[in-house]
């Protein structure tokens, strides 16, 4: 039932004498009832028996769209509209319908007086207003906000003065493509970051005194060089290549111009491919320069931008079809007779399909041979189905067409209506909208983003987005893995700054304010640890971000990217750990050489005497040390100490060795390798080892005293010559006797026997 208590319904006049919309073969629809039973005999429109066929015509069209379609008529600019364009009045639906623009003045763009009255004039042909924002109240009391493109159309009607009766108002929505240009360019922003945390993707070092460009494998490969001979050095000229000769001229002279005056360096240029294909990339460098200015080291990092390139030349084209579709009035109205087999297209909808003027070939068989192949099974069932009694009459469907006049392929969708009479489908009529442009703004956000994820996992990069007036952080999932925190866990600032070493806080904190501050506006490059909340564990984070603002100059949003770095910290911190160790180590053996130097030559001999026992005695310090470097300094095996002794004084035929493998930590190796040595030489000048017959015998044992183990080793000289105690104390015996009670907490005892010498030696293994 219609409401009576509307505007202009006279609930007691027939209807009858009103001439039915189409003679009645319209489906039912809110707005074609209440049109049915308005009083436009109340109205300067007059009772609809008078009204002329344009705006019959007019009327059945918008009632017919699926587009919010509103028509303004006569020299009153009285409102008609269709139930898709009820939602834009708001409130003031149904109370506006059938008023006079001077009753009921609009409270928006999308219905303006003076182009409505331009175009009844016939002073324009039409006017388009682009991506306006507009709020739509629902049915059911909702509220959406959206962009639309709003068309006005001139309506032809042969009984006007100007030849045109009313003016067309049609909506069509573009939220969809508006927000996709703009999901787009913040994709690009957040693409950038990500590349920046990913440090590049190729590197050079150009010698240019030498001209010799070391570069890596990803920069050589970009050049078509081989990777193994970029990184031993080739000139120049073997890099370039690869350059596009239309970059060529532009790169001499720009690099040639960084040289002579500056000395940073940021070019974009094309390179060709090994297989012909062209790649897009951008370099940025720093020339170094010597103590006279000139231009010695040239160094840099190579980013691939192709598919940035790619989407900025999708979208200038995208954007200038869109301007190109809004210059020629946009939509497309086709008109189809199923009973006698007619179609009309109107002058916009044979531009999309690419059709010419006047009088065209069978529209319908146009149509079967202009839909792709892969699409007409598809759209041709969707038009049974709309033209069945039984179904909701309608059809919305997207495919694409072959353009007749270039054959170019294009996007295409379609709104229609079917209407009914006695059960047959006497009318089908509807609009066509070219959405290429949507399509490809679709597909390259989704390559945009498909690429951003592939930089993001080889770069092993995290994202984070901050939510300044929620003070929410939105992680990816490496993100939350760097933090030590379950996936999805709901994380704010509080959190972040929780997890973070203490002495770290303050720092990071300040940078995150910086990038908030509607001044400064600095980008976030800072290092941290972490101290993950869930695992515990302590990691090193990169994180560089910047912040964004609105139009007040507030901050609304920072977002970044992460990297974990806490193997590259590790690996430093090892390094000063090893210079350090290394420091210390070379101390020691400066001092150990410049104690032997001192007791060497200042005992009691010739000078070419004291330069013999020197050179020996740092031979032996010299294979103590071979010995702990192969062991990384760690230790080293007494049988390996014992087996290099015998190599040097005579082979293992003069020694007999009776004991196990004894683990031996540096310092102790250092002492006994040492004390060793002096009993051999002693053995070789004086001793077992100065006769053929002569040999030695070294056994040894542990022992465990009060639980700490201990090294009980003995040195015994058989059939040297006779032996009788030294009047006087040499060095050796004093490094033997004195030495290693100072340095291994033991003691050793040299005793001169007739026999031969015999030396024994204890000493803690621990230390």
């Amino acid at each position: 039932m219609v409401d009576t208590r509307d505007r202009g319904l006279a609930p007691d006049t027939p209807l009858s004498g009103d001439t039915p919309l189409s003679g009645g073969t319209l489906a039912p629809g809110d707005m074609r009832e209440r049109i049915e039973a308005f009083d436009w005999a109340a109205t300067p429109l007059g009772p609809r028996a008078t009204w002329s066929p344009s705006l019959v015509f007019a009327v059945d069209m918008i009632v017919a769209s699926r587009f919010p379609s509103a028509l303004r008529w006569g020299p009153e600019l009285v409102l008609i509209y269709n139930d898709a364009y009820a939602p834009m009045l708001g409130e003031r639906h149904p109370r506006v319908f059938g008023t006079t623009f001077a009753e009921a003045p609009p409270t928006s763009a999308a219905d303006s007086e003076a182009p409505e009255r331009a175009i009844l004039a016939g002073t324009s042909g039409g006017t388009v207003i682009e991506d306006l924002f507009l709020t739509t109240v629902h049915p059911d009391g909702s509220v959406t906000d959206g962009y639309f493109n709003i068309r006005l159309s001139p309506m032809p009607d042969a009984t006007a003065p100007s030849g045109v009766g009313g003016v067309l108002i049609v909506l069509t929505d573009v939220t969809r493509r508006v927000q996709a240009e703009q999901a787009l360019r913040a994709s690009e922003e957040r693409y950038q970051l990500a590349l920046r945390a990913a440090s590049g993707v190729g590197t050079w070092d150009w010698d240019i005194v030498a001209d010799k460009v070391y570069a890596d494998a990803r920069y050589a490969t970009f050049h078509n060089v081989d990777p193994q001979r970029a990184a031993a050095g080739l000139p120049l000229a073997e890099f370039s290549k690869a350059l596009h000769p239309d970059d060529f001229a532009r790169l001499l002279h720009s690099g040639r111009t960084h040289l002579r005056t500056t000395t940073e360096f940021d070019e974009e240029y094309r390179l060709i491919q090994a297989d012909g294909s062209v790649r897009w990339v951008q370099t940025r460098g720093r020339v170094e320069r010597d103590a006279k200015g000139w231009a010695v080291r040239h160094r840099g990092v190579m980013v691939d931008i192709t598919d940035r390139k790619r989407i900025e030349h999708a979208l200038e084209a995208a954007e200038a079809d869109l301007r190109i579709a809004v210059d020629a009035a946009g939509l497309g109205r086709w008109d189809h007779n199923p009973q006698t087999g007619e179609r009309y297209w109107d002058k916009r909808c044979r531009e999309i399909y690419g059709l010419p003027e006047g009088m065209i070939e069978n529209p319908l068989d146009a149509f079967e041979r202009l839909v792709h192949p892969d699409d007409l099974p598809m759209v041709m069932e969707a038009v049974r189905a709309a033209m069945e009694p039984g179904g909701d009459n309608t059809i919305n469907r997207e495919y694409r067409i072959r353009r007749d006049n270039d054959g170019a392929l294009r996007w295409i969708e379609t709104f229609g209506q079917a209407f009914f009479h006695d059960g047959q489908c006497v009318r089908f009529v509807g609009v066509v909208l070219d959405v290429t442009e949507r399509k490809e703004a679709e597909a390259d956000l989704a390559l945009r983003e498909a690429t951003m994820a592939l930089a993001l996992d080889a770069g092993n990069v995290g994202t984070w987005d901050f939510d300044v007036k929620t003070r929410q952080l939105r992680w990816s999932e490496r993100g939350y893995g760097m933090f030590g925190m379950a996936l999805g866990a709901e994380v704010g600032l509080d959190d972040f700054y929780a997890a973070m070493h203490p002495e770290d806080r303050e720092s990071t904190r300040q940078a995150l304010l910086a990038s908030m501050d509607p001044v400064l506006r600095a980008d976030i490059d800072v290092e941290y640890r972490t101290i993950g909340r869930d695992d515990g564990k302590e990691r090193w984070i990169s994180a560089k971000g910047r912040g964004f603002f609105d139009e007040a100059g507030q901050p609304v949003r920072v977002v970044g990217a992460t990297v974990d770095i806490t193997d590259r910290k590790r690996a430093e911190l090892h390094l000063r750990l090893l210079v350090n160790e290394l420091n210390h180590r070379v101390k020691n053996s400066l001092a150990t050489i410049q104690a032997i130097a001192a007791q060497t030559f200042h005992a009691a001999r010739s000078l070419p005497q004291a330069q013999e026992a020197f050179s020996a005695r740092i031979v032996a310090l010299a294979e103590a040390h071979d010995l702990l470097t192969r062991e990384n300094w760690e230790g080293a095996d007494l049988l390996d100490l014992i087996t290099r002794l015998e190599a040097l004084h005579g082979g293992a035929e003069r020694f007999v060795t009776e004991g196990g493998s004894v683990r031996l930590s540096p310092r102790m190796a250092l002492s006994l390798s040492m004390a060793l040595h002096e009993l051999a030489t002693n053995a070789v000048k004086y001793g077992a080892l100065s006769m053929r017959t002569g040999q030695v015998r070294i056994g040894w044992t542990v022992t465990l005293e009060d639980a700490h183990p201990r090294l009980v080793l003995t040195w015994t000289e058989r059939g040297g010559p006779p032996v009788s105690p030294p009047s006087r104390r040499g060095f050796g015996s004093r490094l033997i006797e004195r030495g290693l009670a100072s340095e291994l907490s033991g003691e050793a005892r040299i005793d001169f026997q007739p026999d031969g010498v015999v030396c024994r030696i204890e000493a803690a293994l621990d230390g």
